[in-house]
């Protein structure tokens, strides 16, 4: 096996010690190194649940077509280490640029700096994730196309700057010439350093095309640099036209260069009420913030529907605090933290003034994203569109920008329109006036969840599933997902049928997102760290608990009869919940995990 890429994949060969360097007696294998070990390769499969993530041709477009484990790295053997090349050369900044981030910064502000200068993500907390989310600035932390056309800008106006001191290069060159090559030189580097991911390159390819239009005297077409990145883009890595970055990265660029041209065309046709060189500063200075305003609103409406479609969820504050985090990422911290990493590697002793000036800085990144995050739209669940409902909607977006008659844009809408009410018909009378009853058992590895639609609207979740080990959230990953695929905001009613981790692992997302009016379980209670993590989110919620026994009367809910078999009023220990469903002729039993002498009570009453 030939290592590409990241050093995850020697799977505990890089295992690192509580003091974050790798262990004495053995060096970490790095890009390119060959090794060897004993493993039973699995073919990647999905889960299979309507709604969620393509996990197998997420690898397939990386090449991965299977997956192995190992527990640590005694049965690993280094065939060769690769000792030159451009890769092994641009890993080895990495780890050393690494290294001494992790020595000088605090953890949570190393952490962060690390993402934005070598794109190592590992440190970034589960909690620290999520307020980059609700803030509408998560595209921060995945070094973008953002960070490298901001870091170009620096590098290229520093360069001008400093050579308008000089009067030969004024008097004798072209200083846009001049600080177009170092400014591409940055660039390269940078993307190299962060790993050139998709959204890298394709800032990459378009600074470079913008900068041989500079040094060739001919005008860039900013359209026709997005077709050309697409394209080689494509060409390196088929396939990547499906994923989520590559999408959102394009559909970014591609809604705020239109939508700025539009602005200006507009404007431009307007019938000027003065000479402009009468023009106040003001009115000038104006109309430019109005322009640095609408990036973000357009970047933020070109991304929606698919961030939607993905991810269930919209940030109504992105707006405002992409205006404030991305300048002051972009602007200051990349550019500062890249030279943190030049100066660590000549000479340390200069680059720690700048580490003491970088730590307040992004304290303050941290404080700004957390007060972004606690706004109270900051993170919006919404229902996921599929994918007609997306089509319709960026159909909808593209003829406001580009329809110039008001006949045509009326008819075109319009068509949108009646495709939007059909939908919106559609998912009424499937979401309020079903009169099916419908049972969903969903994939959740080694555990039960099972969502179940009564006619009408309301909606039981029984289990959620979840894992002994591991981050991984079930209700975040596969049930939520799901829920939000059937335009399912409010679960009316949630079920702990057991107390074992893979019953409740994933009940504590669904506490917290969809708003349950009632919570039963039965009398027996779990004694895991999650367990209690659920506990507290029942008890910080309106929600009403109820333990269930068989001596509680069967009720109806929306004409379906459920009735609780088991456990006993006077049964305590490790008992399962199982209830019976009936509506009409059909009946479903859930048994949860009774055991033999469980179903032996249940044969014996003839429920």
């Amino acid at each position: 096996m030939s290592l590409r890429g990241s050093l995850s994949a020697a799977a505990g060969w890089y295992a690192q010690s509580a003091s974050g360097t790798p262990p004495a007696r053995r060096r970490s294998p790095a890009t390119c190194d060959r090794i060897r070990f004993w493993v039973r390769p699995l073919i990647p499969r999905n889960n299979g649940n309507p709604g969620g993530f393509d996990y197998a041709s997420f690898l397939a477009r990386r090449q991965i077509y299977a997956t192995a484990f190992l527990e640590n790295d005694d049965g690993l053997e280094l065939l060769i280490r690769q000792s030159s090349g451009f890769w092994h050369g641009v890993e080895h900044l990495r780890r050393e640029i690494r290294g001494f981030i992790e020595s000088y910064f605090s953890p949570q502000n190393g952490a962060l700096m690390k993402t934005l200068v070598v794109g190592d993500m590992g440190g970034i907390s589960k909690e620290v994730r999520n307020d980059f989310t609700a803030a509408g600035v998560n595209h921060v932390l995945s070094i973008s196309g953002l960070h490298v056309g901001m870091l170009g800008l620096v590098v290229f106006f520093g360069v001008r700057f400093l050579g308008s001191f000089s009067t030969t290069l004024l008097l004798h060159w072209n200083l846009l010439k001049v600080a177009a090559l170092p400014s591409f030189v940055a660039v390269l580097f940078y993307t190299a350093l962060a790993g050139a991911m998709v959204p890298t390159v394709r800032s990459a390819i378009m600074i470079g095309i913008y900068e041989l239009a500079v040094l060739l005297d001919r005008e860039e077409e900013l359209f026709s640099s997005l077709a050309l990145a697409a394209l080689l883009i494509g060409l390196a890595w088929p396939g990547v036209i499906m994923d989520i970055s590559f999408q959102l990265s394009f559909l970014a660029v591609l809604f705020i260069v239109w939508g700025l041209r539009k602005i200006n065309q507009r404007s431009s046709t307007r019938p000027p009420r003065e000479l402009p060189q009468e023009k106040s500063w003001w009115r000038r200075r104006s109309r430019q913030i109005g322009l640095h305003l609408a990036v973000p609103i357009l970047a933020t409406v070109g991304t929606g529907p698919l961030i939607a479609h993905y991810f269930g969820h919209l940030s109504l504050v992105g707006f405002l605090s992409n205006l404030v985090v991305v300048p002051l990422v972009g602007f200051v911290v990349v550019p500062l933290g890249l030279l943190i990493g030049f100066l660590s590697l000549l000479a340390p002793g200069l680059a720690l003034p700048l580490v003491w000036l970088a730590e307040p800085i992004l304290s303050l990144t941290h404080g700004m994203v957390g007060f972004f995050s606690r706004l109270p739209l900051a993170n919006i669940a919404v229902p996921v569109p599929n994918l007609l409902e997306v089509g319709i909607l960026y159909l909808a977006f593209l003829s406001l920008l580009s329809l110039r008659r008001r006949a045509h844009l009326v008819l075109l809408l319009g068509a949108l329109c009646i495709g939007i009410l059909a939908d919106g018909l559609y998912w009424w009378q499937e979401r309020w006036h079903r009169e099916e009853l419908r049972v969903t058992h969903l994939s959740v590895g080694h555990g039960d969840a099972a969502v179940v639609e009564f006619p009408g609207s309301k909606v039981l979740l029984i289990d959620a599933g979840g894992t002994a080990t591991g981050e991984f959230d079930t209700g975040d990953g596969i049930i939520a997902p799901f829920l939000r695929s059937r335009k399912i905001l409010k679960v009316d009613y949630l079920l702990v049928s057991h107390p074992r981790v893979d019953h409740y692992g994933g009940m504590k997302t669904i506490v917290q997102e969809f708003a349950p009016s009632e919570f039963w379980l039965g009398p027996s209670k779990g004694r895991t760290v999650r367990y209690q993590a659920m506990e507290e989110a029942v008890e910080g919620s309106p929600v009403k608990r109820i333990f269930l026994s068989s001596a509680d009367p069967c009720r109806f809910i929306d004409r379906v009869q459920l009735c609780v078999l088991y456990p006993h009023e006077d049964k305590i220990g490790d008992s399962s919940v199982v209830i019976r469903l009936s509506f009409g002729r059909a009946n479903f039993l859930f048994a949860s995990d009774i055991e033999g002498r469980d179903e032996k009570v249940l044969l014996q009453r003839k429920t």
